[in-house]
């Protein structure tokens, strides 16, 4: 997913399993006017040291005394009052990745707040109320921070970071009474996930992740409980291997097969959000390893692309070298542009993310409309086309940019028009195709043109395998899921180049 991608709907609020709704969150418009406040903040925190913190609803209480990164945290809490609460109480699938570093650093911070203010400081800034309980308050609090904080930074790859935040969770649950990963499984599935993943102590993550399958199969959980069961398994036996327990570690991976097998669409009936879909397609470029059963990082460059291990990401180097500069340019463009033209800079963000991301017209459509049902090879010599209008009024990421017309082509028979569209210079065309093709001699490629007025052209691709293909059948209605509303017309080139969707 773009770094400047939206959730497909309004963020919703969230904790720790219970859909509630104290209020509005703030919008994403002034939560991202605050994470441009906080890095200032971050680069010069100098600048604050002076700040007196007063209270007028407890004028007694003086909080200067305190530490000054303490004294900076309340500041700055105080000083980005959409930022704070929506890292707080967002659901973790619907926070921008162009949010998520800042939204982690308010998390640290309040963090350090519940856990080193006294319970005066804590009253009188507001972060709790006179008539509630201060420790079970606190206490509910910190879970809550931690439990966000530990999957956020497990959603940006940085599960080390992760390790003593999922750490004090369980120490947190292991105070509170006896068996406590009965009544609150989550913490110790969580931590047992963030230790595999980080690859430091899988015999700890081991008994974790044990702890925590016990507490999900007890009676105290319902039965249809089973996305954190599956997870648990998963991890679980990952661990087990590690440590040489195979023996173990196989009767997991029997239940798993087993369960897929007899289950293959029991999944919760709920709209995708960004993250979700983009977890849909996350996959090792190179070999087609997935997540959780390898480990995989992001190209530093283009923040898009993932690999399961340094081997890999040199393989595919001279395949990916012209999407990652480009993508890097255009992550460049938007920056500049947003100081001097904001709309301009959020239509090429809305186009960046659409472009990415894991919607009809970027992904399922394209494999109905190439025919790959019927001949993956295709994926290698037809190419889509798409013209595209800008919806800035919409609420969804999938419905940005609506499609006017669309087509499928032989790739031979429109280098010239694809080169037109891109500007490219004669005879590029064919290389520019070839580029987005990736070395996975085991999945079925394919290609696709999106342009329109205001935007910059996208080459785009993606990858199927001929399982899928198998399980999921042609739909011959395909364009209808692009748009809301009307459908988009067939597409007519200038060059004439026909329309070879229904010729095999």
């Amino acid at each position: 997913m773009s770094p400047t991608s939206e959730p497909i709907h309004a963020p919703r609020t969230h904790l720790a399993g219970l859909d509630i709704l104290p209020g509005p969150l703030p919008s994403l418009a002034s939560v991202r006017t605050d994470a441009v406040e906080a890095k200032k903040m971050r680069e010069r925190p100098e600048n604050y040291g002076d700040t007196v913190l007063l209270y007028r609803n407890a004028p007694s209480v003086n909080a200067n005394t305190l530490p000054r990164h303490l004294r900076l945290a309340l500041i700055f809490s105080n000083n980005l009052p959409n930022l704070f609460p929506f890292s707080y109480l967002a659901q973790e699938d619907d926070v921008p990745e162009d949010v998520v570093d800042a939204s982690i650093w308010a998390l640290s911070l309040f963090i350090q707040i519940f856990e080193e203010c006294p319970e005066a400081v804590l009253r009188a800034a507001g972060h709790l109320t006179p008539d509630i309980d201060y420790q079970e308050h606190r206490y509910l609090m910190l879970l809550y921070a931690r439990k966000k904080m530990t999957l956020r930074l497990l959603s940006a790859d940085r599960a080390q970071e992760a390790i003593p935040h999922g750490k004090s969770m369980v120490d947190e649950e292991l105070t509170r009474g006896k068996e406590m990963w009965l009544q609150n499984p989550d913490p110790f599935r969580i931590y047992g996930e963030v230790l595999v993943r980080s690859r430091t102590d899988d015999k700890e993550a081991a008994k974790a992740l044990r702890r925590a399958l016990l507490g999900i199969e007890s009676a105290n959980w319902p039965s249809n409980f089973f996305p954190p069961l599956i997870r648990t398994r998963v991890f679980l036996s990952r661990a087990l291997r590690n440590i040489g327990l195979d023996g173990e570690a196989k009767t997991h991976e029997s239940w798993l097969a087993t369960w897929f097998r007899k289950n293959p669409r029991l999944m919760p009936e709920r709209e995708q959000t960004t993250k979700a879909e983009e977890r849909i397609i996350k996959a090792c470029r190179t070999c087609g390893a997935r997540d959780p059963l390898a480990t995989l990082s992001r190209c530093n460059s283009c923040k898009h692309i993932y690999y399961c291990s340094r081997a890999c990401q040199k393989a595919n180097w001279s395949h990916h070298k012209v999407e990652c500069r480009e993508r890097a340019e255009a992550l460049k463009k938007i920056e500049l542009m947003s100081r001097t033209d904001p709309d301009g800079a959020e239509r090429a963000a809305d186009w960046l993310s659409w472009c990415n991301s894991n919607h009809d017209a970027m992904q399922i459509g394209m494999i109905h409309a190439l025919g790959l049902h019927r001949e993956p090879q295709r994926g290698r010599t037809h190419i889509v086309f798409k013209q595209v209008e800008y919806v800035p009024t919409a609420t969804k990421l999938k419905h940005k940019f609506r499609v006017l017309v669309c087509g499928v082509f032989r790739i031979k028979e429109v280098l010239r028009d694809l080169e037109t569209v891109m500007r490219l210079d004669r005879g590029e065309g064919q290389e520019y195709v070839d580029s987005v093709f990736p070395e996975m001699h085991e999945m079925v490629p394919f290609a696709h043109l999106s342009f329109g007025n205001g935007v910059t052209a996208w080459l785009g691709s993606g990858v199927t395998s001929t399982a899928a293909l198998r399980n999921f059948p042609y739909d011959p209605d395909w364009r209808k899921k692009f748009n809301v509303g009307v459908p988009p017309e067939p597409m007519v080139l200038m060059s004439g180049a026909k329309d070879v969707e229904h010729i095999f």
